[in-house]
């Protein structure tokens, strides 16, 4: 888990994108002010999964395969599978997410 949020950390910098790491008892976020633009949830001991807070139909609408969207969270949700899971896969969404958020 710490090096999928450090990796996504560093992502984060070289993107150039002000957002603060948050971590919290069931997920780690990486927000702007009170709001998070995605982050890493803990589903289960060894479960990890990226989430990013969008609309379903706009996080489908980028032809990766969503595990699940949460309605109540109003995010989209993918596992992470250790080892082979590449966060420049899953650019589309963190930037969509972060201008979402941000307003760029």
């Amino acid at each position: 888990m710490s090096q999928n949020t450090s990796d996504l950390e560093q992502f984060v910098k070289t993107q150039g994108w002000d957002l603060e790491i948050k971590f919290n008892k069931h997920y780690c976020g990486f927000k702007a002010g009170f709001f998070n633009a995605f982050g890493i949830k803990w589903i289960g001991s060894k479960t990890f999964a990226f989430f990013f807070k969008l609309p379903k139909k706009e996080a489908e609408r980028l032809g990766i395969p969503m595990t699940r969207y949460e309605t109540e969270w109003k995010e989209a949700v993918f596992y992470i599978d250790p080892g082979k899971t590449k966060i420049p896969h899953f650019r589309p969404l963190f930037e969509l997410a972060y201008k979402k958020l941000s307003g760029d």
